[in-house]
């Protein structure tokens, strides 16, 4: 789960959604100085977040490797493939 400074919880899924929702709301030209301020801060800290998310599953990321006796995993960088 993403962790905002704030200390609020958000799943991955639930991250990106709000960064999506933050975006539409400062997109509108409806939102106040300071108040875009705290969003856009907001949204940069559960994009920190989801970049650490992403890091740690690209680590257990597993890819399947032909051998003689079937298949194998074996630990893969996504940027390889």
């Amino acid at each position: 789960m993403a962790r905002t400074k704030r200390g609020k919880e958000f799943s991955f899924e639930k991250a990106l959604k709000r960064i999506e929702d933050i975006v539409v709301q400062l997109e509108s030209d409806q939102v106040e100085l300071e108040r875009a301020l705290e969003l856009h801060q907001e949204a940069k800290e559960l994009t920190e977040q989801c970049q650490q998310i992403l890091d740690q599953t690209q680590k257990k990321v597993k890819r399947l490797v032909g051998g003689r006796n079937g298949y194998r995993t074996q630990d893969t960088d996504l940027e390889e493939t």
